[in-house]
């Protein structure tokens, strides 16, 4: 899988900043390919993590940390999607 060439999360942080903390609100199906890497990246530490290509319908949350070397990681979480409600 090629590298993902991305400083920070590919989006625009959510109104929460604290000091050096941010945190991103990444859709799953308009970057597939970050989301990929990071549901990727968990299951290194989790062995019942299947969550990795079908992900089109998550949210992703990731929570950062800018430090001297630059912008860091520090963890994520995945939400489905509310389901939209059509009129019958």
């Amino acid at each position: 899988m090629p590298r993902v060439e991305h400083a920070d999360p590919p989006s625009e942080p959510v109104p929460y900043e604290a000091k050096s903390i941010s945190v991103f609100e990444i859709d799953g199906a308009v970057e597939k390919r970050y989301c990929q890497c990071l549901c990727l990246m968990a299951k290194l530490f989790l062995d019942h993590k299947t969550l990795y290509y079908d992900i089109s319908s998550f949210l992703f949350y990731v929570l950062t940390e800018d430090t001297k070397t630059g912008t860091v990681i520090v963890g994520y979480f995945s939400k489905v999607f509310p389901p939209v409600l059509t009129p019958s």
